[in-house]
């Protein structure tokens, strides 16, 4: 499940927007088509034009009701409403507003799934610098000495570019409580934080931009490290 629904308030009409030579969420429909992971792949929408971009992309659309693509409605709501009428055992998720992330991120997420006996994964970015939430320090002793970042603990930031969910399990959470997004036994699954890049703002469009046009640009093998010595003339940018 793809979802996009039409109205978008801080970057207007951002899944149909260009980015790249392409609309914006005709990357999460390669993307999921390029894993070779999925029975069905859907564009959950209220847009008639997104619809339209489903058949042209070779996908199916699900038309949500106008309530689904209301600002009060969550996202706990429109992923059980396709739950229940499509009856998945399993739903995956790929976020159209990160654009850069790839089959391989997909693939990876779904067998770390299999392994587990989680009922929820999120994808995440994940650092050992020190974080703070409300002026307090959450994996610091902020009254302490700065120790080392390696000895932190690791943070884990949800972007939620893919999420998988057991659809038995969210949708009994859903009827019990109306939530299910961030399941009961849940795996956070980190990912490459260039890959996680999410378009919530007009600097993230541009900043998603930058990093397609220079991968685009450089070389799929990276060269081996080198290093400066004393000796060496200093290198003109």
């Amino acid at each position: 499940m793809i979802p996009a629904r039409a109205g978008s308030k801080r970057v207007p009409a951002k899944n149909l927007r260009m980015l790249c030579g392409k609309p914006m969420i005709a990357y999460a429909v390669e993307c999921a088509k390029a894993s070779g992971c999925f029975e069905d792949i859907y564009i959950n929408t209220d847009s008639e034009v997104l619809m339209a971009l489903a058949e042209a992309y070779g996908v199916k659309s699900y038309r949500r009701d106008a309530w689904l693509a209301s600002d009060e409605a969550q996202g706990d709501d429109f992923a059980a409403d396709f739950m229940e009428k499509m009856q998945p055992d399993t739903l995956v998720m790929i976020s159209p507003v990160c654009p850069l992330v790839t089959p391989e991120d997909v693939r990876n997420a779904l067998a770390a799934y299999a392994a587990s006996d989680c009922d929820t994964l999120i994808t995440c970015e994940q650092t050992q610098m020190q974080v703070f939430c409300q002026g307090r320090g959450v994996n610091i002793d902020d009254q302490a000495a700065l120790q080392a970042s390696q000895k932190n603990p690791p943070v884990q930031i949800l972007n939620w570019a893919v999420a998988v969910w057991d659809t038995p399990t969210f949708l009994a959470m859903y009827r019990a409580e109306r939530r299910g997004y961030l399941g009961t036994n849940r795996l956070l699954f980190p990912i490459d934080s260039s890959h996680a890049v999410k378009v919530s703002h007009e600097a993230d469009f541009r900043r998603a931009e930058r990093l397609m046009r220079v991968a685009q640009s450089v070389d799929a093998e990276l060269s081996a490290p080198e290093y400066w010595s004393p000796g060496k003339p200093p290198i003109e940018a």
